[in-house]
């Protein structure tokens, strides 16, 4: 899997996102630029490129994941109005306190941790 494809596609969806590009441009641009990377990298098409389908159709669900996963994120996090700092604490220590009763409700004697022997 070619990681630079999924950071370059990552990076120009998050710079679209950024400067308010609608969301069909931006995919657009992305499978532009995306094309423009896989043009200059693979120069003679598939007899270049190194991964069969199954590898490629991974690559591609794992891209179109992350990006979507952005777009939740930055989505949420322009329309959500988030607490005050003080409201956030609490709602934190609360959530912390209701995990760790949870736990030592479930887990009253810890979990054991399997060990090699030597």
């Amino acid at each position: 899997m070619d990681i630079f494809l999924l950071v370059l596609a990552t990076a120009a969806f998050v710079t679209g996102l950024s400067i308010g590009v609608p969301p069909v441009w931006l995919l657009g641009s992305t499978v532009i630029v995306l094309l423009i990377y896989m043009g200059l990298r693979y120069p003679r098409g598939r007899a270049d490129w190194k991964y069969g389908a199954i590898e490629s159709l991974y690559t591609l669900s794992t891209m179109v994941t992350m990006l979507l996963l952005v777009y939740i994120i930055f989505m949420a996090a322009t329309s959500i109005r988030l607490p005050n700092s003080m409201e956030l604490s609490m709602a934190i220590a609360a959530l912390a306190f209701m995990g760790m009763f949870l736990l030592g409700l479930f887990y009253p004697s810890g979990r054991k941790m399997p060990f090699r022997k030597r």
